[in-house]
């Protein structure tokens, strides 16, 4: 066999591969003597057909069965011999296969050589966490909204804070593009189509009005984004929002509270968490940010290209949920396509960083590691540890998906420990 690389760039080859004569011969003669075993052919008895006759019958099948065993048993003598270690799937091109010759292409991508001038003593800056007074009364104000009582209105019209309950109908260009019924609406003074809530104030139960309005240029729905559209409005029902007041009797019914000190004291903690975990987050983000910084190589384009098309379908089921229409999801996706490039190949690069760093301070996944993945994974989901356990270790994919997972968050755990954190 003789094989010939050609770089393409620091990540990607191009292997021209040709096999043997008397390799191609061998895998030829293996085909038909298991062939010969329990091929039916009139006028002789299972195994006894000799080979030119079963070349009549078997000359297509055993091509088509010589080359799958071919091509990859030559990819991996060829990776072998040639010190190679794909990190994807190789692409097989100009294919040229003759009974006595066989030779073809391989584009395969390999690991960058990746130089990282620093990652230990990385300096950042970290706002000190402080809980505001603010924040403390925003989350009682959602408890409260969560804990309302809605109280039906028929002594006077509606009113902005009041919710209506209608059927609507919505028509643009003449047609209809949208139709609910017994929605519930909040009047208020920002609408997301501006000026909705206040061509409904005044409205009375059993009223019929329309509401003229315009969808924002930047509406996720292209075919709507700018247009004029009219809603006909009919009006069931009014009512207004009584909230709860802030006392013991509150903290009681939203919780296991004594009193609502107490229940101030859980938000406290409950913000303080989060504000945490989000300092973390930042101070990852500033230290994997200054190690882009730090280093400089190519990316293998099939990996960001499968990357970018997992964010592309990510944002895409996530905007399914937030109301897109089937028709517009190719233009959106060709939108993204553009958009998410930047951040495919940002993720693909902060992968190698890490894979790099995990190598040369010889960082690992350890069976404790996985404990402890298997059991914050079972809390998650409230399943039994044995059955999450079971899961991974069934499935080789899954667990090397998790170790790199477990080696990715080791690795970040390395670059905080050797940073210079300064308050800001």
């Amino acid at each position: 066999m003789k094989v010939s690389v050609k770089d393409i760039s620091s990540c990607e080859k191009q292997l021209t591969i040709l096999v043997s004569e008397e390799v191609i011969a061998k895998e030829f003669n293996l085909f038909y003597t298991e062939a010969a075993k329990s091929a039916k052919i009139p006028g002789f008895r299972p195994g006894k057909a000799p080979r030119h006759i079963l070349e009549l019958h078997f000359k297509e099948t055993a091509r088509e069965e010589v080359l799958k065993r071919l091509i990859p048993d030559s990819l991996r003598n060829a990776f072998h011999e040639k010190g190679l270690a794909p990190i994807s799937s190789p692409s097989v091109e100009k294919i040229d296969f003759q009974p006595t010759r066989l030779q073809y292409e391989a584009h395969i991508e390999v690991r960058p050589a990746i130089k990282i001038s620093k990652y230990k003593g990385l300096t950042v800056k970290q706002k000190p966490v402080v809980v505001e007074e603010q924040e403390i009364s925003d989350a009682l104000k959602r408890l409260q909204e969560s804990h309302a009582k809605y109280v039906p209105v028929e002594d006077r019209p509606a009113a902005m804070g009041d919710f209506i309950t209608c059927d609507y109908v919505c028509l643009a260009d003449g047609k209809e593009v949208e139709k609910r019924s017994e929605d519930m609406i909040s009047l208020k003074e920002k609408d997301f189509l501006e000026g909705f809530s206040t061509q409904l104030v005044g409205v009375m139960p059993g009223e019929a009005r329309e509401v003229r309005v315009k969808f924002p240029g930047n509406y996720m729905n292209k075919e709507m984004a700018g247009k004029e559209a009219l809603f006909q409005v009919k009006v069931h029902e009014i009512k207004s929002r009584e909230m709860p007041v802030l006392n013991d009797d509150f903290a009681k019914e939203v919780g296991e509270y004594q009193t609502l000190d107490e229940l101030k004291k859980k938000i406290i903690e409950e913000v303080n968490a989060r504000k945490k975990h989000d300092q973390e987050a930042e101070l990852e983000n500033g230290l994997i940010d200054q190690l882009l910084k730090n280093s400089k190589f190519d990316l293998p384009r099939r990996m960001v290209s499968k990357r970018l098309d997992m964010l592309i379908e990510e944002t895409v089921q996530r905007l399914r949920y937030q109301g897109l229409q089937e028709e517009a999801e190719a233009s959106k996706k060709e939108e993204l396509r553009k958009e998410l490039q930047g951040e495919a190949e940002r993720q693909v690069r902060i992968s190698f960083l890490l894979d790099e760093i995990a190598l040369k301070e010889k960082i690992g996944a350890i069976p404790q590691d996985y404990k402890e993945k298997y059991a914050l994974l079972a809390q998650r989901y409230r399943r039994p540890i044995e059955e999450i356990e079971a899961h991974f270790e069934k499935s080789e994919h899954q667990k090397e998906s998790l170790a790199m997972q477990i080696i990715s968050e080791k690795a970040i755990q390395h670059l905080k420990d050797h940073a210079v954190i300064k308050t800001a």
